[in-house]
C-alpha cells in the first residue's frame, strides 16, 4: 500500500480540478459519488527479450547476450476507484508480483565456462501500481458496464538472485555473484467490463485486461570469493543491459460500490 501513495501528488491536482468541476456542476455530478474497491486475482504474462549485456570494464564491449523469457505467474491485485461522474472515474492500483524464474540463457551467457547452458539463471519478483483516468460510455442504469483507460504505471522490482547452478558454477572459480534490477516509470492502459449483480445491488464482478510499460537496467556482477584489501575495488567484472519487462495482466476480481 505505501507503493500506491506515491501517486498521492500526481493525483491531487487532478482531484482538485474535478471537485471544483463537480462543485459548479457543468457535467451533472450531483448527490453522492461512487467508489468502486476491487479485489482478486490476475494472471500476468511478462514480455520475451534479448538482453545485450555490457562489460563496465571495457565501455561499449558487448560480453555476452541472453534472451530472458521470465514465467508466465499468478498473483492478487487491488484497485480503489473513484467516480465523480457517471462516465469517468480516477482508479489506483496495485499488483502484487510473484517470483519470476526460467531465465532462459544462450550460449553467450555462460561467464566464460566452456560448454555450460543454463536455463535457469536467475529469479526475480516485479509490483506494479498504476493511476489511471477511465471512461464508461454506457449509462449507469446498465447492469453492464464496459471501460477503457490509460494513465502511468511504476515498476518496483524486488529481490533478485542468481539461480543455485549459476552460484556453484562461480563457486568453482572462487566467484561469488550478485543480480538486481532497477525500477521502471511507464505507462498503461487497460480494457475491461464490470458486470452488476443488480440495479440496487453494490457487489459486482470484474474482467479486465492490463498492460504495462516497463524498462528496466538489470545488472549481473561477480565479486572475488574471498574479500579483497580495503583500498582493492571489490567487484572483479559487472554486466548490465536494459531490459524490456512489458507485461501483460489479467484479472478478476470482486467489487463493492459505497458512497459517502
Amino acid at each position: 500500500m505505501k507503493r500506491m501513495l506515491k501517486f498521492s501528488p500526481i493525483l491531487a491536482p487532478l482531484a482538485l480540478a474535478l471537485s471544483t468541476t463537480a462543485s459548479a456542476n457543468p457535467l451533472g455530478m450531483t448527490g453522492p459519488q461512487d467508489f468502486i474497491v476491487r479485489v482478486g486475482g490476475y494472471y500476468m504474462e511478462p514480455n520475451e527479450d534479448q538482453v545485450s549485456f555490457v562489460d563496465e570494464t571495457f565501455e561499449n564491449f558487448d560480453a555476452f547476450r541472453s534472451t530472458v523469457d521470465p514465467g508466465s505467474e499468478w498473483g492478487w491485485y487491488m484497485n480503489l476507484e473513484w467516480k465523480p461522474h457517471e462516465h469517468w472515474g480516477i482508479e489506483l492500483g496495485y499488483m502484487d508480483g510473484d517470483d519470476h524464474t526460467s531465465s532462459h540463457a544462450d550460449g553467450f551467457f555462460t561467464f566464460g565456462f566452456d560448454d555450460v547452458d543454463y536455463r535457469d539463471v536467475v529469479s526475480f519478483d516485479a509490483d506494479i501500481s498504476t493511476a489511471s483516468l477511465k471512461y464508461y460510455p454506457l449509462d449507469e442504469t446498465c447492469m453492464v458496464q464496459p471501460y477503457i483507460g490509460g494513465g502511468i504505471s511504476y515498476t518496483d522490482f524486488g529481490d533478485g538472485s542468481l539461480s543455485r547452478a549459476v552460484r556453484d558454477d562461480l563457486a568453482e572459480f572462487g566467484l561469488r555473484g550478485n543480480f538486481d534490477l532497477g525500477y521502471s516509470w511507464g505507462y498503461t492502459w487497460q480494457a475491461g467490463v464490470d458486470f452488476n449483480f443488480g440495479r440496487e445491488s453494490a457487489w459486482l464482478v470484474n474482467v479486465a485486461a492490463v498492460y504495462a510499460r516497463s524498462v528496466t537496467d538489470m545488472r549481473i556482477q561477480l565479486f572475488d570469493d574471498v574479500p579483497p584489501p580495503q583500498d582493492v575495488e571489490p567487484i572483479f567484472e559487472s554486466y548490465s543491459g536494459d531490459y524490456i519487462y512489458d507485461p501483460w495482466m489479467f484479472n478478476l476480481s470482486v467489487g463493492y460500490k459505497f458512497s459517502f
